[in-house]
């Protein structure tokens, strides 16, 4: 009898150290999404243009270390958010895909989405180890930044909380933090040409050309020494162009300078100096307007600029209506 007793109480001890155990199993599986999760966008996140696509905004690093903004027209599907971040992966497929752009992708081939589920503007995405892995630290702060650009560019996504093999990390093998859920930051930042720069933060749009000849505008942070942030601050950086050894371009002829910005009836006037108007007829003239125009746009507002040199038009500006993307493929 006493031998009985004692099966039983061992019994009922294994059965709870089971049941146990099945409850912390199933919390580390809710903390890590999976491919089963629910996290279905939002109608006005779709944003189709058609009924078969969405244009939809991915992140790729050129030769130089800069992120790059490209539109894409990606095949709507059911889970369109892990179907923008599979077009990062550095697979065979892509790489056919974005042959002409001479750009690459942000995570590595071997990387893998284990899943990814949406709640409250917070976008969970689990990765598996091989994503962690990058040579230098620019590469893995641009995968990153990258990623969470890429979600982010969806409305119901303001926030992302990057984790590997279902695990939260600090710090990845270069020092990028991933510890807590990141919001978008300044892209490609840099200090002004100014070296006591302290002051705002504005987004100017400089342009390179890729070993394939695919030309594309550089979205650059710019941290300026104006205490604020202003059309006019947007266009002075922008006008003292790209830090020399940046590796890109800059095509507005030298010694141009600004004479003023105003609004009127809905269009931003932009006045520059007559230095300006040598770039009419030049093979980059199209890139430089995209590259005024873009830059103003980083200001609530505007939706048409057009140019004017010495107070007249610029007789070359056809570009009035302010393009949605900076670079398209």
């Amino acid at each position: 009898m006493f031998y009985k007793k004692r099966v039983i109480v061992l019994l009922l001890l294994v059965i709870t150290i089971v049941i146990s155990g099945c409850g912390i199993i199933q919390k580390k599986s809710e903390d890590a999404p999976t491919d089963q999760d629910n996290y279905e966008l939002e109608e006005e996140d779709v944003q189709e243009e058609d009924e078969d696509t969405r244009e939809t905004i991915l992140f790729y690093q050129d030769d130089a270390g800069y992120l790059v903004p490209i539109m894409r027209k990606i095949e709507w599907e059911e889970g369109i958010a892990k179907a923008a971040l599979s077009k990062l992966i550095d697979t065979p497929d892509q790489q056919q895909e974005i042959l002409g752009m001479g750009l690459k992708p942000l995570l590595s081939a071997n990387a893998q989405i284990n899943g990814i589920s949406i709640n409250d503007g917070l976008a969970k995405v689990d990765f598996n180890q091989a994503a962690m892995e990058y040579a230098d630290a620019t590469t893995e702060n641009n995968m990153v930044q990258g990623v969470v650009m890429t979600l982010t560019h969806f409305p119901a996504i303001d926030r992302v909380q990057l984790m590997f093999e279902g695990q939260i990390l600090d710090t990845l093998k270069h020092g990028t933090k991933v510890g807590e859920p990141i919001e978008p930051k300044y892209i490609n930042p840099e200090l002004s040409p100014d070296s006591t720069a302290e002051g705002a933060e504005v987004t100017v749009f400089f342009h390179n050309t890729s070993s394939s000849r695919y030309e594309y505008l550089v979205p650059i942070t710019r941290i300026t020494s104006s205490p604020s942030a202003s059309i006019e601050t947007a266009m002075e950086e922008l006008l003292k162009g790209p830090k020399a050894d940046g590796g890109l371009q800059f095509a507005i002829p030298s010694e141009t300078k600004l004479l003023g910005v105003h609004m009127d009836d809905g269009i931003t006037y932009i006045n520059f100096s007559k230095e300006f108007d040598s770039l009419q007829g030049s093979e980059s003239q199209d890139t430089v307007l995209k590259a005024i125009t873009m830059t103003a746009k980083e200001f609530p507002g505007v939706s048409m600029v057009k140019v004017l040199v010495e107070g007249e038009e610029y007789e070359g500006n056809e570009l009035v209506t302010t393009p949605v993307f900076a670079n398209e493929y």
